[in-house]
């Protein structure tokens, strides 16, 4: 429903709107009925495109596409606010307007790290909320960057795949952009790069600092004018913005990350200037310079150690709090407040720490005198690296979205401890940095870039995470220092996992580990087993190289002394045990590691609750039901103590609460559980957030199995149809909720329609896992039976003879092997000559349900005593 007009383009009109699905004001741009037919639908589905590949919170979200008649629409983020030309109309410090910009320059930066440029950047298209954030919009005459695109796996795609993001939009010799913004090579019709998106920002910048544009008119013809006097900006910001106005693209900043690093330097005030400097000096000198570094300090304060508190000005103080808290309750989510108070109280402690250990640390040297200045460097590197993560932390709060709202209580408790910086031993062993300074000066910068990407897999914002982990993989590389590049390919390995595109994230940790191993980096080896054990076990449900890789990182968290590694690899290895059905062993693993942790964190820590879940689930699977639930209850209220009561993550504890209830029969209860579940993340996430569909997975799977068909279709329609809108039609989810619900229908004896779904199921599977992966031998099964009903016995037995195949492989749990034997012995027993084939393969299913199934045990009995063996024939071993 159209609310009111915003404003018009050349290519469209800009309406505020209602969107009555999901409850909210969007900002609807209709393309101009007088725009040239498929150029114009072209060149806005363009934009479209572009903001949807770009999740940033300083670019205007899109919400939907589509057409009406011949009419193109695009559903967007109605940001409350004004255009930074409305903005700038009222009087600006040259700080206020530098906040602004900077916002402004990372959705740019985040745009170039996605390989698009944008092309027309000015202050007609950055919005400020009333929240004070600048956001990018108006990608209509985006492109590529280049002609071969770089994609997030560090791969290329060929152009003409890349569908009308690689499209021509503009006739030969037609000019696009905006000309008092744009630089000269645009003029020119030459190549256009990341550095003409540059020259528009400092141009946009100038005009704002200054209140007149740089060049009158425009680039062409025209020289940079002399700054007006009277305005009350530093020589350094005019000299930052002359550079990146240069003629010469070369001659610009080499990149917008550069350039917004030189505007950050700028904006600190100047003691900050001084402290960050000190820190990568110490950080690139590391053990070799340790001395001169301490050695500065006691020039600059001799016998003081007073500095801790200014360290931390304007990273967390009174100052930058606000700005934290509205971003946070800028969100409206219904749990931010409770989110906020946690933060808070969570920051407040660790720069508390912080500062504490920072004058302990400069006290033992240069007051007590127990250490000397090679320490002395040593603990303030590692002081200044649990700084940079801190500050990492609170700029990703700053900007904080629904996704880093959720995750925000775990990454302010996964900062990184203090107390190693008192382990000199652990210090000295270190790796140490080039003895080339120039190089060990951009290892340090590559390293800065590191913490950040680590702060955006601690806050869930994965794709930009990965982004610039391609780009400091890359340039590792470039620099050959091998250290650096174990540590960005092992992270960039864990946001693939996260991603869940396991193969890249196994091929980058498995390079991670052998880097590392060879200059015995030992921190980055352990992240890269244990990762590696989740991605082969867990992910792949490949359980023997899963639990070979879990043994070696045990054997690295023994070496470390350290029990939270402990603690770590005991889980992991639990969890492949639990992958091959060893449930009771799976059980002790965790009970090891929940221990470990009691001891060293305490017993209501926020991390306990995941470990505890697991524990429930290992001992659920035994039917333990009471224990399970009891563990499952515990796990709910130190989760809703460290998150509050509205948080999304309660959603999985309550499900797990539902799961036990109905494994007890009581399947009303449970659906209580899973409603208040889907209530709590309704609530918090949206309508259609995919982890809805978790929860209205499991409670379709309570109402098939007690028989409720059309209110578990219900569920799994629901289900499919938002992780089909959400994640794509090819995602993995979208293959398991299919099968979920050809169950539903083949239970209905629809057999066509589950026939269908089983087969999208299939295809989607094999393309996504492998051909032999364990779930499609699941679905192979389905399809079996499906044949079976259909009286296709040549089709269903190859089927079930394929599953049995792959389970016999797999090293799965006993009881999917033994469902694959029984449902390949009922879909033989037509074949006279298979039938006693078919009995041997039912009595081996019965001896593994004699030993942890009863229910299916009756069921492979009362079959078994329907199907008796021939006079003379003989039970096969196989």
């Amino acid at each position: 429903m159209l609310l009111d007009k915003l404003g018009a383009g050349a290519m469209g009109v800009v309406y505020a709107a209602y969107d009555p699905e999901l409850d909210r004001k969007v900002a609807l741009k209709v393309l101009r009925p007088g725009v040239a037919g498929d150029r114009g639908r072209a060149r806005l589905m363009r934009e479209a495109q572009a903001l949807g590949k770009l999740a940033h919170p300083h670019v205007v979200a899109i919400h939907d596409v589509g057409v009406v008649g011949a009419q193109l629409w695009l559903a967007m983020e109605l940001v409350e606010g004004q255009t930074l030309r409305a903005w700038l109309k009222e009087p600006r410090h040259w700080r206020e307007v530098l906040k602004v910009m900077r916002g402004a320059g990372e959705g740019l930066a985040a745009a170039h790290a996605a390989g698009l440029l944008h092309r027309d950047f000015k202050p007609d298209n950055v919005m400020v909320g009333d929240d004070g954030r600048a956001r990018v919009m108006d990608f209509g005459l985006v492109r590529v960057g280049s002609e071969q695109v770089s994609t997030p796996s560090g791969g290329c795609r060929n152009p003409s795949s890349s569908g009308v993001l690689m499209a021509e939009l503009t006739q030969e010799g037609s000019l696009v952009g905006t000309p008092a913004y744009m630089p000269p090579e645009q003029f020119e019709e030459a190549k256009i790069t990341e550095a003409a998106d540059q020259f528009s920002f400092c141009a946009t910048l100038w005009e704002a600092l200054y209140g007149e544009r740089p060049f009158m008119p425009d680039a062409r013809d025209g020289v940079l004018r002399s700054p007006p006097k009277g305005r009350d900006v530093p020589n350094r910001l005019r000299k930052v913005c002359e550079r990146g106005l240069a003629r010469n693209p070369r001659a610009r900043w080499p990149s917008m990350l550069v350039l917004l690093e030189q505007l950050r330097r700028i904006s600190r005030p100047r003691h900050r200037r001084w402290a960050a400097l000190g820190a990568v000096a110490a950080g690139s000198a590391g053990v070799a310079l340790a001395g001169g570094l301490a050695a500065g300090w006691h020039t600059a304060r001799p016998g003081r150690c007073d500095g801790a508190a200014a360290e931390l000005a304007g990273l967390w103080d009174e100052e930058r709090k606000p700005e934290v808290k509205a971003a946070l309750l800028g969100t409206k989510l219904t749990y931010a407040s409770e989110t906020w108070v946690r933060v808070e109280d969570r920051l407040d402690q660790y720069a508390e720490a912080w500062a504490s250990k920072h004058t302990d640390v400069c006290e033992a040297t240069r007051v007590r005198e127990i250490y000397g200045d090679e320490e002395l460097g040593l603990r303030m590197r590692c002081m200044y690296e649990r700084k940079r993560a801190l500050s990492a932390a609170v700029d990703t709060l700053a900007v904080a979205n629904a996704t880093v709202v959720r995750n925000a209580v775990k990454l302010v408790a996964g900062l990184p401890g203090l107390e190693r910086c008192d382990d000199l031993e652990a210090l000295q062993a270190e790796v140490p940095p080039p003895e080339d300074p120039e190089v060990a000066r951009k290892v340090e910068a590559l390293r800065v870039q590191l913490v950040g990407i680590n702060t955006a897999l601690n806050a869930g914002t994965y794709m930009s995470g990965l982004v610039e982990a391609d780009r400091v993989v890359m340039r590792a590389e470039a620099l050959g220092y091998e250290p650096l590049q174990a540590e960005a390919k092992g992270l960039r390995g864990a946001l693939r996992e996260r991603m869940g595109r396991f193969a890249e994230a196994e091929d980058d940790l498995l390079e991670s580990y052998a880097l590392a191993m060879e200059h015995r980096h030992d921190d980055v080896a352990f992240r890269a087993v244990n990762e590696l054990t989740e991605v082969l076990s867990v992910r792949q449900e490949r359980h023997a190289e899963g639990w070979a890789w879990g043994q070696a990182a045990m054997a690295h968290a023994t070496r470390s002394g350290s029990r939270v590694k402990i603690a770590q690899g005991q889980t992991r290895l639990g969890q492949v045990l639990y992958g091959q059905g060893k449930f009771e062993q799976a059980r002790r693993y965790h009970e090891r590691a929940l221990r470990i942790q009691e001891q060293e964190w305490g017993v209501d820590h926020p991390a306990i609750a995941k470990t505890l879940n697991n524990l429930g689930t290992t001992i659920r699977l035994q039917e333990g039901y009471e224990q399970a639930q009891q563990y499952y209850e515990r796990a709910l209220r130190i989760q809703e103590q460290a998150l509050g009561a509205h948080h999304p993550d309660l959603a999985v504890g309550l499900s797990n609460l539902g799961n036990v209830i109905a494994d007890q029969g009581d399947g009303e209860r449970a659906r209580r559980y899973y409603e208040q579940a889907l209530q709590i993340c309704e609530a918090a996430m949206g309508a259609d957030h995919p982890n809805l569909a978790s929860i209205l997975n499991n409670m379709g799977v309570v109402s098939r199995e007690q028989g409720e068909y059309e209110e578990a279709r219900e569920d799994f329609e629901r289900a499919l149809e938002i992780l089909e809108r959400k994640l794509g039609p090819d995602h993995p989810y979208v293959a398991m909720t299919s099968h979920n619900l050809g169950r539903v229908f083949e239970a209905q004896g629809a057999l066509e329609q589950a026939g269908a779904l089983f087969e999208r199921a299939l295809g989607i599977w094999e393309k996504a896992v492998g051909p032999d992966h364990p779930d499609v031998a699941d679905t192979l099964l389905s399809l079996a039976r499906v044949a079976a009903a259909r009286e296709d016995g040549v089709v269903a037995r190859a089927r079930a003879e394929r599953a049995v195949s792959i389970f016999e492989v797999a090293e799965v749990e006993p009881g999917r092997v033994a469902n694959a034997r029984f449902v390949l012995a009922r879909v033989s027993w037509s074949d006279r000559s298979q039938r006693a084939r078919a009995r041997g393969l039912a009595e081996q299913a019965r001896d593994a349900y004699a030993r942890a199934d009863a229910k299916n045990l009756a069921e492979v009995d009362a079959w078994l005593a329907e199907h008796p063996a021939a006079i003379g024939s003989t039970k096969p071993t196989g």
